[in-house]
């Protein structure tokens, strides 16, 4: 089909707009049609935000897949409906608007017309609840493009504040309220006919703002961890994933050889196995003996990957990353492949140098330095200003942090923020060997403190891509988690070591309704501000520390 030309447009360019009238049509099987009529302001109405308002308009409720149409004209200058599908199909449609309106049509889609799940894809038999697609920002049409931090910095930095007006939004002076989490039929309409994830971009957004499902969680996170290629379609993804599983049980067995000796396997093995039978056993997943099938399972996807990345090894810490990956997706070797693709990223934090973790907090004392100066002064006044009580925050991306699942909430926004790093080919399930011979090693905690300060000073104000080692959402959690401590810190005037034992003790307690919205909205002020761009923290960024 002929792309829709703008030059029967009746209505001029995009930016004669002030606002559009909108009529629409829901047709759903043989059900008579049904007719609403709307206006909006195209300047900070986006694909998402027009998903909500037809919600709304025909008590969709989330509960049923829909596509959406625009009335448009062909090359030939013939009225057609064009499929309505992203930000930049509705800047066309807005550009062509014909008066007296704009027409778009609605159809909902039956179970037969909507993409199957795979097998692998399979998502719990309980109901999934409905829920309204968040409204989001109006993004240009080059967006698609961009890294996805400027996606958010075009869609939450530019226009948020509008958008709150525009929708009477609350629940926070910069940020919306809580969003509800992914369901199914958002998470449907993000996929073609044959179960390509078409808009990547648009599901990494939508969780950033309101999470997943409990229920689509296991299909989701094999999302946001990019283990597969890009564009696999449903039944390829299937046979990916299936020859993965194949691939594990194989290196599973033969990992053990690939030690310099048998004493390092057992070694590896007795290490991983002490952390297992600590690690988040009270939760009714991990219920039961030490060597129950379901802890067995995370004993052995680790010390296979331990034995599969002499490099790396084992360090504890490991356990607190691959429990919640087993957890949810019930299947030892599908967890090693998603643990083997966060491993990609988050390697460097295990690293005996400590380079990763030690610009992180370098780029940590610096947000907190601007965002608060008189905390930061007070931190620094207890010798607390090096913010190591942070520690294992940074190493564990707050897991730990947060009750187990708020924790699996707050894991996969911190996913989402990130832009997607898909394979070229598919996710390496082992790493190199060692050079000269040198046994396995196996740290603790204590050995992956920093190792001095980075080798040089981080840029003022680091862009995106280089803030946090390229995961800057990760620090503003941080930075809100401190901030909601200032208060009862500077009342009761602690010291360093009371500081490290206040923050011990609120392991699991911190609150997610709290925490997220705060981070978002430092975020969204820090993407909005745009200081990155400038020549002067160009040339800053370029003499910060490459990551190890």
């Amino acid at each position: 089909m002929a792309a829709p030309s703008a030059g029967g447009s009746q209505g001029g360019t995009e930016d004669e707009h002030e606002v559009v009238r909108v009529r629409v049509k829901k047709c759903e099987g043989l059900l008579p049609p049904e007719y609403r009529s709307f206006a909006v302001d195209p300047q900070i109405t986006s694909f998402d935000v027009l998903q909500h308002i037809l919600v709304r308009a025909f008590d969709l409720g989330g509960k049923k897949s829909f596509g959406i149409s625009y009335m448009g004209r062909d090359r030939q200058g013939q009225d057609t409906w064009f499929p309505l599908l992203s930000d930049g199909d509705l800047g066309v449609a807005f550009t062509g608007a014909s008066c007296p309106h704009l027409q778009l049509r609605v159809d909902i889609r039956t179970a037969e017309d909507s993409p199957l799940l795979e097998d692998w894809d399979i998502i719990s038999p309980k109901d999934v609840v409905g829920s309204e697609p968040l409204p989001g920002e109006r993004r240009s049409l080059a967006a698609a493009a961009l890294p996805l931090t400027q996606a958010i910095l075009s869609q939450v930095g530019r226009t948020l504040w509008r958008v709150q007006q525009a929708l009477s939004w609350t629940g926070g002076e910069e940020t919306p309220a809580p969003a509800p989490p992914l369901n199914e039929a958002e998470f449907h309409a993000l996929l073609s006919p044959d179960g390509r994830l078409a808009r990547p971009e648009d599901l990494r957004l939508r969780v950033y703002h309101g999470g997943v499902e409990p229920s689509l969680r296991k299909v989701v996170r094999r999302h946001l961890l990019t283990v597969s290629p890009v564009g696999l379609t449903a039944p390829q993804r299937l046979a990916y994933v299936r020859r993965k599983a194949r691939e594990y049980e194989v290196l599973k067995q033969a990992a053990p050889g690939r030690a310099p000796g048998p004493e390092d396997a057992a070694f590896v093995r007795a290490a991983v196995a002490k952390d297992v039978a600590r690690t988040d056993r009270a939760q009714p997943y991990y219920a039961g003996p030490d060597d129950g099938p379901r802890l067995r399972a995370l004993e052995d996807l680790l010390v296979t990957y331990a034995l599969a990345h002499p490099r790396v090894s084992y360090c504890q810490g490991m356990s607190d990353l691959a429990s919640p990956l087993l957890a949810v997706l019930d299947d030892e070797a599908q967890a090693y492949v998603c643990f083997c693709g966060l491993m990609k990223r988050l390697e460097g934090n295990f690293l005996p140098d400590g380079r990763a973790l030690g610009l992180k907090f370098a780029h940590l004392r610096l947000l907190l330095r601007r965002l608060d100066p008189p905390f930061h002064a007070y931190l620094a006044a207890r010798g607390a200003d090096d913010l190591f009580f942070c520690y294992r925050w940074l190493l564990l991306e707050l897991k730990r942090e947060f009750a187990f699942e708020d924790a699996l909430r707050v894991l996969e926004v911190l996913w989402s923020s990130l832009p997607p790093d898909p394979p070229e080919k598919e996710v390496e399930l082992e790493g190199p060997p060692l050079e000269g011979g040198r046994g396995l090693g196996v740290r603790g905690r204590h050995m992956m403190r920093p190792v001095g300060p980075p080798p040089a000073p981080p840029p003022p104000r680091p862009p995106p891509q280089e803030l946090g080692r390229g995961n800057p959402f990760l620090l503003f959690v941080c930075v809100a988690m401190l901030l909601e401590q200032r208060e009862c810190l500077l009342q009761h005037d602690l010291d360093y070591d009371d500081v490290a034992v206040h923050f011990d003790r609120l392991v699991r307690r911190h609150s997610l309704t709290r925490v997220l919205p705060r981070a978002r909205a430092l975020f969204a002020d820090y993407l909005r501000s745009e200081v990155w761009d400038s020549e002067e923290v160009d040339e800053a960024a370029a003499e910060s520390p490459q990551p190890s």
